[in-house]
């Protein structure tokens, strides 16, 4: 990570993290993957069991709150979707 990395990248970097951390993904496509590339299916590969262990993990790791309405496959569409919601919720002040 770049020393002068903003909000955004910190929020990116750590997504990327649980995606390897908390779902095994495998750390080179985690890391290499573009940020617009699909989560789910033919993407990354998440399950829909998958996707909501990472929104768990969003949850703690930037002490929000995911709402219910808030689920759906679109939230879940991409590293750029989450880093969106997590920016857009506060998350990433942490």
């Amino acid at each position: 990570m770049a020393v002068n990395a903003g909000p955004r990248d910190l929020v990116e970097q750590k997504i990327r993290e649980l995606l390897v951390s908390e779902l095994g993904v495998d750390p080179q496509a985690a890391a290499t993957s573009d940020p617009d590339t699909p989560l789910l299916g033919s993407g990354i590969g998440l399950d829909s069991l998958e996707a909501m262990v990472l929104v768990t993990g969003l949850e703690e790791a930037f002490d929000i709150t995911v709402d219910d309405a808030d689920l759906s496959e679109e939230l879940v569409r991409s590293i750029d979707t989450l880093v969106d919601y997590v920016i857009a919720r506060g998350g990433a002040h942490q």
